[in-house]
């Protein structure tokens, strides 16, 4: 919990310092949070980075160039307020397989682009002011990179196969649904043609009974 106390007053005060070069009124604070799930309705902005880990089971350490940050952007006109929640995805160690999800280590030099590159991005989208500046690319301290991207062991990936998975599970409901909707509605019209057909059946059951005893009343006054 200090650690994240700390990291999230180091962003934040990069980003106060940074968001002050606006031009605008709004007042603008960004924070950290754990939360998995983002929200729909609010802007989203994805950016990468390198960063460094150290497992806390194993003390394996390594280094990574997809440190994913998902940035959620809201800005009340009305309130003149702006807020920034961020989170930092985390990363397990490969070498233990302890599961346990390790907080990244960014540099000051490329925390700086982040922020950069998200009040440019601010400014883009509410603002539209010009020349003020283009995206920075991440610095990569470490060319030599372990082995190629390892979906199993990145939190960005487990949650995006997770809400895959749930949204096909979401899918199969509403068609299993559909298909019971559709079997009762094919059951009922099948009710009401049996229904039509037995009350036709009737009338024209009744139509001869009528008309013979209609004919067997002509024959009796013929006899007559």
């Amino acid at each position: 919990m200090l650690r994240l106390a700390m990291a999230d007053h180091r962003w934040s005060d990069e980003f106060n310092n940074q968001i002050k070069e606006l031009d605008t009124i709004d007042l603008w604070t960004l924070h950290m949070t754990e939360e998995n799930g983002f929200p729909n309705g609010r802007l989203k902005y994805e950016q990468t980075t390198f960063g460094s880990f150290r497992c806390s089971y194993c003390k394996h350490q390594w280094s990574s160039a997809n440190v994913h940050i998902m940035f959620l952007i809201t800005l009340a006109r009305a309130c003149k307020h702006g807020i920034v929640e961020m989170k930092i995805s985390k990363q397990s160690c490969k070498m233990c397989n302890s599961g346990t999800m390790e907080t990244s280590q960014i540099s000051y030099e490329n925390m700086k682009r982040m922020i950069k590159n998200l009040v440019l991005k601010i400014n883009r989208t509410f603002y539209e002011q010009e020349k003020y500046g283009r995206l920075s690319r991440p610095i990569n301290y470490n060319k030599k990179q372990n082995g190629p991207h390892d979906k199993d062991h990145f939190e960005n990936c487990l949650e995006v196969h997770q809400d895959k998975k749930y949204q096909q599970g979401w899918s199969f409901h509403l068609e299993e649904q559909w298909q019971q909707g559709l079997s009762l509605l094919e059951e009922k019209k099948s009710q009401q043609v049996g229904s039509t057909a037995l009350a036709v059946a009737g009338v024209a059951v009744a139509g001869i009974g009528a008309l013979a005893l209609a004919c067997m009343v002509f024959a009796d006054s013929s006899k007559k």
